[in-house]
């Protein structure tokens, strides 16, 4: 019987998915993790890495950025309770009767919107501690409590902020300065007879130093998916890359092998010249997928564990690699674009550098539809 043969795929290792959440558990024992499953769960796939949080552990909340997220969930029947953090435009609370999530409240219109069309909302208020994008400033606080001491068919859970420079050794002195900020501003809320459930600030960054205990709550991201935020050389960053573990691997496959004389131009523009007589391999895969454009002629992807470089511009959905002679490749066999070990050529750290980028961004350039499978 045949079966449907896939060229490209994400592998997702769920063990390494719940060994990276106990090991910031295990740092801050008395804060909840809850993960951050925002942009399609930074490229690895909102649905299947739910799935697995879902089943394999208990945390109060999953967090997306928008609406659409957390309804794609809750139409899949996640069971764990979601947090949306970005923005909604307030128009849309008014077109469900009563969506079951919590909210992030960062503006008065946000915050009459949903007292108006969603009763009984859980929300968490949003302080600008200095980041500078969304959030109550100090200066906003009275003007905002007047009328949130208004909204009373909402529950008030919890408040928090965000560190814009945590990852960054150098920077602790303004770090340092939001946290106090943040429990000044917090202090008035409290002083006006508020009470908070849940009071957090801390992303993957912050969540390996900060053990504050006026923090209950982590909001941990690209940590849980196995990836350092700090840089290379700081102790932080020598750490996490030694102690985390990459969950995701990118495979495609060798669509066709050809024999190129000496001195072809190879693909589009003719980057690559051949020096010799040299086998080249077609990948199923381009930028459409997921290959940043900007590797062509400047990455390595494996093939039975043997470097391969890229050679020529990579394309919309195809990728040419050059064949060692050492190797024997065959029509269909697996290429590992991204590899979860740290050291390999083509590890998310490797193509990042390559790039002069974050990990982030390439991760959150894999396409969303290509099968994603679950180990």
């Amino acid at each position: 019987m045949y079966t449907y043969h896939t060229l490209n795929e994400i592998i997702l290792d769920s063990s390494a998915l719940i060994h990276n959440y106990h090991y910031f558990q295990k740092i801050n024992p008395n804060s909840q993790i809850c993960p951050v499953l925002k942009s399609n769960a930074y490229g690895h796939g909102l649905l299947q890495i739910a799935k697995i949080i879902d089943t394999k552990l208990s945390v109060p909340y999953i967090m997306v950025d928008s609406l659409y997220e957390a309804y794609q969930l809750s139409k899949n029947k996640i069971k764990t309770p979601i947090m949306i953090m970005g923005y909604t435009d307030p128009r849309n609370y008014h077109l469900w009767k009563k969506l079951p999530f919590t909210f992030s409240v960062y503006d008065l219109q946000s915050l009459q919107a949903l007292n108006q069309y969603q009763p009984g909302a859980k929300i968490h208020i949003k302080l600008d501690t200095g980041m500078c994008r969304l959030g109550i400033r100090e200066e906003q606080i009275p003007s905002f409590i007047s009328v949130l001491k208004q909204s009373s068919r909402l529950q008030i859970e919890g408040i928090y902020s965000h560190l814009s420079q945590a990852n960054n050794p150098l920077k602790k002195t303004f770090t340092n300065n939001q946290i106090k900020l943040f429990k000044k501003m917090v202090s008035i809320f409290e002083e006006a007879g508020f009470k908070f459930k849940y009071k957090h600030i801390a992303a993957t960054a912050s969540t390996c130093s900060l053990s504050d205990p006026d923090f209950n709550l982590s909001r941990l991201g690209l940590g849980l998916y196995g990836y350092s935020p700090f840089g290379p050389h700081t102790k932080d960053g020598r750490q996490l890359r030694a102690s985390l573990q990459p969950i995701l691997t990118f495979t495609s496959r060798l669509a066709i092998i050809k024999q190129i004389p000496s001195g072809s131009e190879v693909n589009y523009g003719g980057t690559y010249l051949t020096k010799q007589d040299e086998s080249i391999a077609i990948l199923t895969a381009g930028y459409y997928e997921g290959v940043p454009r900007d590797l062509s002629n400047r990455a390595f992807f494996l093939l039975h564990h043997t470097k391969c470089p890229v050679v020529g511009n990579i394309n919309m959905n195809m990728t040419t690699i050059k064949i060692p002679r050492t190797i024997k490749a065959a029509v269909g066999d697996k290429v590992t674009l991204i590899s979860p070990h740290p050291n390999d050529p083509c590890s998310l750290y490797k193509l990042a550098s390559i790039l002069n980028t974050i990990p982030y961004t390439l991760l959150t350039g894999i396409n969303p539809s290509i099968r994603r499978t679950i180990i």
